[in-house]
């Protein structure tokens, strides 16, 4: 544990104002250097008067002045006498960073480490100049001033600039009294604030500063000058364009955009409202109003959300609905142009003035920040809206599918008709013209189906028209029965043919199957003898009449290979175990335990086989064995 960690603890503090007493040599001595009491033997760095060294158990080690109230001056001195006793002992200093020139341009230069050469302790000059150290460095002398208590001020500063020697000022009023030899040594030389008093290049670079500052605030006065010129011009300018955006506009009628849809709804009323600022358009008010209304509430051409009166005046800055000269205008501008011409507002509030007085009659209603088309309003109008799409559409369609069966007849059927003469002939059945029976809700479903049944006709799908919708269709229809009667008996002809194919290949596969099981009588008489278990038919029969009819008779097949090895292995069996005279009977004699049917056409599997077997066991046992 240290001293100042075991004063911390003894005494509640480890600082002390004073810890260094100056001997009779002029050399400081520290507190832990020296005897207790009157024994230490130092004097007062500031005052001179005797110090006593306290050293007891109840305070931190300092010094204290004998018989006598303290300078007060005495850690001040001890710091000066301590930062000049280190550059003694080290002449290494680091510089502050400063302001400098650098190819005409002010720059902040960076501190530098840089070692002095120790000239005198004090220095004095004509002009009464006392610095605490005096050093040379980078080729130039050096005043370094330091501050325990005071700073210097700009008397002193001014002084050492009339001088013209440099100097740096560093500062230790932060640094503990009680700091140990080392710890001044490290402030001194290196961590301590320090800042420049004077230097010639921070001079030059402030006086930079300054010229530039004038310099360009002179531009800023000039700029600001010809603002108010120019700004004093365009008002007038716009002033003078408003007057006469007003005598034009003044009887000037242009059709109304979606006038039909305004008044269908009920706002025609709410256009054509004469605004502050509706000068500023390149069209009357019942115009742009109208575009409002239409394309930005109802078509959401800004999207659904609520909308302001900015957004809406860009909109029409693109559709060329505001004068160039008006689409950006200051607000200073526009307060310029007010005092010369009362009426004028900019388009952008021309357009809020607008919308205000809509919020008034309650076409609008306010949502957020913007406003949007009152429910009831939106939704009368998007209803007749989808309305209006729709038989829209169904014309649309209705002509293009007519266009398109035009053109698939012949020049001279088709004489001169198109997709909208079609639309205004007469429609029979409701003695109106087709474009009126389409737009009509009965009428318009049956017509569309039948122009689909005709399309259909031509793409060589469904089925024929009767209906020929005052179309000239009806050699077409001709046309494609007959071609659609020659399509079905070609189809029946290749039916035919892949039927035979199809026979042929079954008669084919059962033949080659039966080859391979049969031989000489044995084939014939399986292809051809009609049998029970194939309804009557032979197996040929059965497999040309039908697939199922072909594994019917493989079955069949396999059947009769597999009673064949049977009758082979009962035959055997039987000429083993009976004399000649008595196999014919025993084999082709019928029994009414083999199902009224004799052995060998009674065996055909193993059950029968074994039951075969039972029974030449038992003539075996009559009729003795072989001989």
């Amino acid at each position: 544990m240290d001293d100042h960690e075991n004063a911390r603890i003894s005494f509640g503090t480890d600082r002390a104002q004073l810890v260094y007493g100056l001997r009779p040599d002029r050399t400081l001595a520290h507190i832990s250097e020296v005897q207790r009491g009157i024994a230490c033997g130092c004097n007062c760095p500031a005052c001179g008067g005797r110090l006593v060294a306290r050293k007891g158990d109840e305070n931190v080690p300092h010094f204290g002045h004998d018989g006598g109230d303290a300078c007060g001056g005495g850690p001040e001195t001890v710091l000066h006498l301590l930062a000049k006793e280190v550059f003694r002992a080290d002449p290494s200093l680091l510089l502050p960073k400063r302001l400098g020139l650098n190819k005409g341009s002010v720059v902040t230069k960076p501190g530098q480490q840089v070692t002095t050469q120790f000239l005198r302790i004090e220095f004095t000059d004509p002009k009464t100049v006392i610095p605490d150290l005096y050093v040379r460095a980078l080729g130039y002398d050096l005043f370094v001033e330091v501050a325990v208590t005071h700073a210097s001020d700009e008397t002193k500063i001014q002084r050492l600039r009339e001088h013209g020697v440099m100097a740096v000022e560093i500062d230790l009023s932060k640094l503990p009294r009680d700091s140990t030899r080392e710890q001044i040594a490290d402030a001194v030389l290196r961590s301590a604030p320090r800042c420049w008093l004077y230097h010639p290049d921070i001079d030059k670079a402030l006086a930079k500063t300054r010229a530039d500052e004038e310099i360009w605030q002179a531009a800023q006065e000039k700029r600001f000058a010809d603002y108010q010129a120019r700004h004093e011009k365009r008002a007038n300018e716009l002033a003078r364009a408003y007057v006469d955006g007003l005598k034009q506009l003044a009887g000037k009628k242009i059709a109304v955009p979606r006038d039909a849809e305004l008044k269908a709804i009920g706002l025609a009323e709410h256009v054509g409202i004469e605004v502050a600022g509706y000068a500023c358009f390149t069209v009357p008010p019942a115009v742009w109003q109208a575009t409002i209304l239409a394309e930005v509430f109802h078509d959401h051409c800004l999207g659904s959300a609520a909308t302001k009166a900015v957004p809406i005046a860009k909109h029409l800055e693109k559709s060329a609905l505001i004068r160039p000269q008006f689409q950006r205008v200051t607000t200073e501008v526009a307060y310029g142009v007010a005092v010369a011409e009362p009426g004028f507002a900019p388009a952008w509030k021309a357009i809020d003035n607008y919308l205000q007085n809509l919020l008034g009659k309650g076409v609008l209603v306010q949502q957020g920040y913007g406003v949007t088309l009152e429910r009831s309003l939106a939704d009368k109008w998007t209803a007749r809206t989808l309305a209006e799409t729709q038989r829209t559409a169904v014309v649309h369609a209705a002509v293009q599918a007519v266009d398109w069966i035009l053109a698939e007849l012949p020049a001279e059927e088709r004489g001169d008709m198109t997709g909208e003469s079609w639309l205004n002939s007469i429609h029979r059945e409701t003695n109106m013209t087709y474009r009126a029976a389409i737009e009509s809700d009965v009428e318009a479903p049956k017509i569309a189906a039948e122009i689909e049944a005709v399309v259909a006709m031509f793409g060589k799908s469904g089925a024929i028209p009767h209906a020929a919708l005052g179309l000239p269709i009806r050699g077409a229809i001709e046309r494609c029965k007959a071609q659609r009667s020659k399509q079905a008996e070609g189809l029946r002809q290749k039916q035919i043919q892949e039927a035979n194919r199809l026979r042929q290949s079954r008669r084919d596969r059962l033949c080659v199957d039966a080859e391979t099981e049969l031989s000489g009588p044995n084939l014939g008489a399986f292809l051809n003898a009609k049998r029970d278990d194939l309804s009557g038919m032979s197996p040929l029969e059965a497999a040309e009449d039908s697939e199922s009819g072909l594994t019917k008779a493989r079955g069949a097949l396999s059947a009769d290979v597999k009673r064949k090895r049977y009758q082979e292995k009962i035959t055997a069996d039987t000429k083993q175990s009976l004399s000649a005279k008595h196999v014919d009977a025993f084999l082709n004699g019928r029994d009414d335990d083999l199902e009224r049917t004799t052995p060998l056409l009674y065996v055909r599997d193993d059950a029968t086989y074994r039951k075969a077997l039972g029974k030449l066991a038992e003539w075996q046992r009559g009729f003795g064995g072989p001989f």
